[in-house]
């Protein structure tokens, strides 16, 4: 007769095995992104394309909601409100900040004011196991002389969703300043001699970038104190440095 009791035994061993197995592969499932895309054209005209993470997870969610934050802050020009929670919402008020600027400056202007447009826009530049790096940008056009761009990466560990500051990526601070102001003031002699470059001025951007090539550094215009300049832009190869990289 055979071991029917043997036989139940290795079933049950191999139904839970596989049961395993598969929640391990979906927990290592490496995180996938799509785009979030909304856009409205009424007084103002507004056009939002920002990276989404795909899936239920902590760390999706976490994404998420930082970039919808992002998206939400550029589009919050009235300072004297708060920002909203979402980005359907924040047009609804840029539009109403237009509607309400031209009801103020009608009553001694015949005309309106140029309309309001804003552009906001993200990329994943780099992708492995551990981080996500994510560059966004807005840029808003209010009728000035020059547009109003701002710049930001926003660096994800995968493992948690949390957001990692410069802090956080690199392990010798100031070796890694050093690098970059030698690549800054290479990019300064050949496109903004004008700028203050002298060492006891130079800062490292708010946030730094990756892409398949190295470590990306980026000025806008709000950090260059110019609106009129274009922004500063540089990759520093990994080959130079990756020692003082935690990721």
């Amino acid at each position: 007769m055979f071991n029917t009791l043997s036989i139940s035994k290795s079933a049950l061993f191999t139904a839970i095995t596989c049961f395993f197995l598969a929640v391990s592969c979906q927990k290592d499932k490496p995180i996938t992104f799509s785009e979030t895309e909304v856009s409205s054209e009424k007084e103002t005209l507004v056009e939002v394309i920002i990276p989404k993470a795909d899936g239920n997870s902590k760390t999706a969610k976490t994404i998420n909601a930082t970039l919808t934050g992002f998206a939400c802050t550029i589009l919050n020009i009235d300072s004297a409100k708060n920002k909203k929670e979402t980005i359907t919402e924040s047009i609804t008020a840029f539009n109403d900040a237009y509607i309400n600027f031209n009801k103020t400056l009608l009553t001694e202007f015949e005309d309106k004011f140029p309309r309001w447009e804003a552009l906001i826009d993200g990329e994943v530049s780099y992708q492995n196991e551990a981080i996500v790096s994510i560059a966004m940008n807005g840029n808003i056009n209010t009728g000035a002389a020059s547009s109003t761009l701002r710049f930001k990466f926003f660096n994800f560990d995968l493992s948690n969703g949390k957001a990692l500051t410069t802090a956080d990526l690199i392990n010798n601070m100031e070796a890694f300043k050093t690098i970059v102001k030698k690549y800054y003031d290479k990019e300064l002699l050949t496109t903004y001699t004008s700028l203050d470059d002298s060492a006891s001025s130079f800062k490292l951007p708010e946030t730094i970038g990756f892409n398949e090539d190295g470590v990306i550094i980026i000025y806008d215009n709000f950090e260059l104190g110019d609106f009129s300049k274009q922004l500063i832009e540089f990759t520093i190869p990994f080959t130079v440095i990756d020692q003082y990289l935690n990721y």
